[in-house]
């Protein structure tokens, strides 16, 4: 900044109380008051222990019969004294220890409690400076802006600590002590709260002094143009002199200040006063602060609004002299840079600081700096910033309507008109919104907004960021240089400035940002990017690891000092008034803040500032995928399925998206409906050599997957590399349900054989589900990569072990999450199909006429029969099975064709001879269900299953083996 005021001191001010209370702690910590551990209880007495000898003594002399073994009976009593005396010993050992623990616990809380005390005093003193040290300072920082936010020390004497006690116990004298001890502050200031209406009564020579000293503490901290003083004499028995030494204050403010005069003090119009009366009979009634000198040794509080009875303080005395000489130092300090008293104006317009520049008041831009003017200063001079020099960080509070985003606006768009876009850009975010921002997207330096509207892509970009602190670590190494500023980097590298507005808001909706933005400060500087973070609340928001990088410090009007001094280091920004809109205070690196004066630039300001065709800038990241993409525009590497693209911000790339079977395994692709599991299935057939579909239908799937696993044996068995393939099933899930129970399980557990066997001999197992629900939920750990697409429900997407933070509803098709980043499926091309289907090698439906001979089992006889019997060879003879001398005979014989048809219940009677038939001949069963089948047969191996609808018909054959049986008189009916 330039032309700063020369009687400001270079040391930080003191922190201010606008309530002006006696004490202060601002230390959270909770001391524990010590106390002795609760004792022991008391050895009782070892009756066990004293029995079991005794006990032991009539065992032995029972079995032993010898009048010796009584004498054990003699340790009874014996051991019984010892562990009496043992318990009590132990006990006054642990009594001694404890003593000692105790006495170690107390020093360190009373040592504790001194250094709490001595904090709580050094704040106290730097709330309200002493008289004594006002008159000895050398510089003199003004710290009010008003009369009603200053705080007088009244003198010494004894107050309550604010520290938070536990522990202790009121029936120890030794906890009461140390209670009484850490709640009493001792040789503390006494301060009076603001506003200050105080009367000063006793003996007029002690009274004057005590007065004095009050004023000169009043005039060293309010700033000159706040307040004016009005002095007169202070009584009847007052000198005449006693208070002219008040004209000399240079203070010429609006507020009117009664000192010494009582008809003053009783004048409506004066809100502050510090008089003196000769008796308390004609005390003003305004007075809050009563004070009695009675002697130099006794200086009495009669009044105080925090206490109910007077007490005694140790005052301090000022005389005439010291009080003219410090009124001629001060004039003397406020007159070297302020021969005119200017007027900071309300309002200022950025055109008006563009023209006090012109003049040659304030200087330009520096070219190795990043400076900007920001406003008017409180001596009509221009105040500018340079984050580079003062920076390379910078926290601006503020709360609402207080101009926050009119001060943002104006310092980015000062920055544009000092800088082309090769040496500065900016990044804007705004999560109220983005409306504030909006005049200067426009700028040729501005490389983006993000706002809150759109939060995946504000996370997206904000990832961004670290990717572009590695970006500009390599260009700087690249270059052979340490530093943004070395001319031999050359024009490649802008600097980048990151402006944040409600920097809470960001955090709270991205907490993981906050390291982000701690590693950005801490490096920034050489990498050329600096931070500007705006916030309403900045204590507790901006942690200290930030907080300690930025340098430069900004506070517009907040709304309680804790939040003003935690930036500032002064409460000065809490008293600022609601209507100075733009009033500004200004600290950097820890020294005293000046006043400021924001200008306002208006939307037609930055007209002029935007380029007819915008500059191609390189942004801090990529923009987002686009929902189509093609396969044919995917690059393709040399090995591997190209799944489509994948977004890494953190590392400002999006490669395409391999996915190697051979190296990965099988894959699970879970979404929602519509949302491209199916797309992505063609998309990979597309790039696969030889494919096998697993059907939806219920006879197709089960054919297909027990093919499947015998595929994997026989390549299990020969040793040898075989070509990939790749299995897929759409819809698993569904598929899965169309089963009844015991063939569902069967089923799943021939995916797992596939998903277990089948990678080492080159089959991979592709499927897509909607929701990951039993029974899956066995087979889901089998699939080490995983694609979550598009979910309606959030329930859904952590169910099926999404990351929570990941989903999102309004993806669109085909967009998903792939090993914890975006994924955008590819689009297959038009028309293109897949290089090789693998059809099923088993015939899933044997058709074709009956065998001769054959064991017909039917529900339906006659329905059997009618179809057939034109079909019949006359040499074919039917036997019904409820015939038991016709199945007796044909099953002696056994030469003529014949069948042998019967329903299940029939064949069950005569399952002797079905039994020892059917290792002969063939048996079709028509329309029978599965535990007909078992009963007949004795086997608990699953026949193949049928599509729901059609009526089962199986042909066993005498080796055990059971296939669909369709006859062709059946079929063509």
């Amino acid at each position: 900044m330039h032309r700063r005021h020369s009687f400001l001191s270079d040391e930080p001010p003191p922190p201010r109380s606008p309530s002006g209370v006696d004490t202060v702690s601002d230390l959270d910590e909770v001391l524990v008051v010590p106390r002795r551990s609760d004792p022991p209880p008391k050895t009782p007495f070892p009756i066990i222990g004293s029995l079991a000898p005794l006990g032991a003594a009539v065992v032995v002399w029972f079995v032993l019969h010898s009048p010796l073994a009584l004498v054990f009976a003699l340790l009874s009593p014996v051991m019984a004294v010892a562990s009496l005396l043992d318990g009590r010993l132990t006990a006054r050992r642990a009594r001694r220890r404890d003593d000692v623990d105790l006495e170690r616990r107390k020093r360190a809380f009373v040592d504790r409690v001194a250094t709490f005390h001595a904090h709580e005093i050094a704040l106290l003193r730097r709330l309200a400076p002493s008289a004594r040290s006002v008159l000895g300072r050398t510089s003199n920082p003004f710290t009010a802006t008003s009369a009603g936010d200053v705080a007088i020390c009244l003198g010494t004497g004894q107050g309550r600590s604010g520290l938070r006690l536990e522990g202790g116990s009121d029936d120890d004298d030794d906890s009461r002590r140390l209670r009484s001890v850490a709640r009493r502050l001792v040789d503390a200031p006494v301060l009076a709260p603001s506003p200050v209406r105080i009367a000063v009564v006793g003996a007029p020579t002690l009274a004057n002094a005590i007065a004095r000293g009050y004023v000169v503490q009043f005039a060293a901290a309010v700033s000159p143009r706040a307040v004016r003083f009005l002095a007169g004499s202070a009584g009847r028995n007052s000198s005449p002199g006693s208070w002219t030494w008040a004209h000399s204050l240079p203070h010429f403010g609006d507020d009117d200040v009664s000192v010494g005069s009582l008809d003053a003090a009783r004048r409506p119009l004066c809100a502050t006063f510090i008089v003196v009366a000769d008796s308390i009979d004609i005390v003003p009634a305004e007075a809050d602060i009563v004070v009695a000198a009675d002697s130099v040794a006794k200086v009495t509080v009669l009044r105080h609004p925090r206490f109910s009875t007077p007490f005694e303080i140790e005052g301090e005395f000022v005389s005439v002299l010291e009080a003219e000489e410090f009124g001629r130092r001060l004039g003397q300090l406020t007159g070297e840079t302020d021969e005119t008293h200017f007027e900071l104006p309300s309002r200022v317009s950025a055109a008006e600081v563009e023209a006090l520049i012109g003049t040659g008041v304030g200087g330009g831009p520096s070219p190795e700096g990043l400076s900007a003017a920001i406003g008017i200063g409180e001596h009509g001079d221009v105040v500018s910033l340079d984050l580079v020099e003062q920076g390379p960080h910078a926290v601006v509070a503020g709360t609402t309507g207080s101009g926050k985003s009119e001060l943002l606006v104006t310092w980015v768009a000062a920055l544009a008109r000092a800088y082309e876009s090769t040496a500065f850009t900016v990044l804007l975010v705004d999560f109220k919104g983005g409306a504030a921002f909006d005049p200067l997207t426009g700028l040729e330096q501005c490389v983006g907004l993000i706002t809150d509207l759109d939060p995946g892509g504000a996370e997206r970009a904000l990832s961004s960021l670290r990717a572009e602190v590695r970006w500009r670590e390599r260009a700087l190494r690249e270059a052979s240089v340490r530093d943004i500023s070395d001319p031999r980097l050359g024009a490649r590298m802008p600097r980048l400035l990151i402006v944040v507005d409600e920097f809470a808001a960001m955090l709270s909706e991205f907490p993981q940002l906050h390291d982000v933005f701690a590693d950005i400060a801490a490096r920034g500087r050489s990498l050329g990017m600096h931070l500007v973070l705006c916030t309403q609340r900045p204590a507790g928001v901006v942690k200290d690891s930030l907080l300690a990088n930025c340098e430069l410090r900004l506070s517009l009007r907040v709304n309680n000092a804790a939040d003003s001094t935690a930036i500032i280091g002064s409460p000065a920004a809490s008293m600022l008034a609601p209507e100075q809109r733009g009033r500004c205070l200004v600290s950097v690196g820890g020294r005293p803040p000046v006043v400021v004066q924001v200008a306002h630039t208006d939307a037609a300001d930055l007209v002029g500032q935007r380029p007819t065709t915008p500059p191609s800038l390189r942004a801090p990241w990529l923009p987002a995928l686009a929902s189509e993409i093609l396969l044919d525009d995917v690059p393709r590497p040399p090995s591997g399925i190209v799944l489509g693209l994948l977004d890494l911000p953190e590392e400002q790339r999006q490669p395409p998206a391999c996915y190697d079977p051979a190296e990965q395994g099988p894959l699970l692709i879970l979404g929602s409906s519509r949302s491209g599991k199916s797309t992505l299935l063609s998309t990979i057939a597309q790039q696969s050599s030889t494919v096998v579909f697993v059907g939806p239908g219920i006879e197709e799937a089960w054919d297909t997957v027990q093919e499947v696993v015998e595929l994997c044996r026989e390549r299990q068995r020969g040793g040898v590399s075989h070509p990939p393939i790749l299995v897929f099933v759409d819809d698993l899930d569904s598929v899965v349900r169309r089963f009844e129970a015991e063939y569902q399980s069967a089923l799943v557990s021939a995916l797992a054989t596939i998903l277990r066997d089948g990678p080492p001999c080159g089959v991979t197992l592709i499927a897509t589900a909607q929701r990951l629900a039993a029974p899956l939920t066995m087979l889901a750990p089998l699939f080490p990569e995983r694609i979550h697409l598009r979910f309606a429900s959030r329930q859904e997407y952590i169910v099926a072990e999404g990351i929570p933070s990941d989903h999102d509803a309004g993806l669109p098709s085909g967009a998903g999450h792939w090993r914890g980043a975006r994924l955008q499926v590819a689009l297959p091309s038009e028309g293109a199909a897949t290089r090789a289907s693998t059809p099923s090698r088993h015939v899933r439906i044997r058709g074709g006429s009956l065998p001769p001979t054959l064991l017909v089992v039917t529900s339906r006889p006659t329905r059997f029969l009618d179809p057939q019997h034109d079909a019949l060879p006359e040499t074919v003879a039917l036997i019904d099975v409820g015939d038991r001398a016709a199945l007796s005979a044909f099953a002696a014989t056994c030469g003529v064709p014949t069948w042998l048809v019967g329903t299940p219940d029939a064949w069950m009677a005569a399952w002797s001879t079905f039994s020892s038939l059917r290792s002969r001949f063939p048996v079709y069963l028509d329309g029978c269900s599965l535990g007909d089948l078992r009963s007949l047969t004795r086997r608990r191996d699953l026949p193949p299953p049928f599509d729901h609808g059609r009526p089962p018909r199986w042909l066993l054959a005498p080796d055990d083996t059971i296939v669909r049986f369709e006859p062709a008189e059946v079929s063509h009916r």
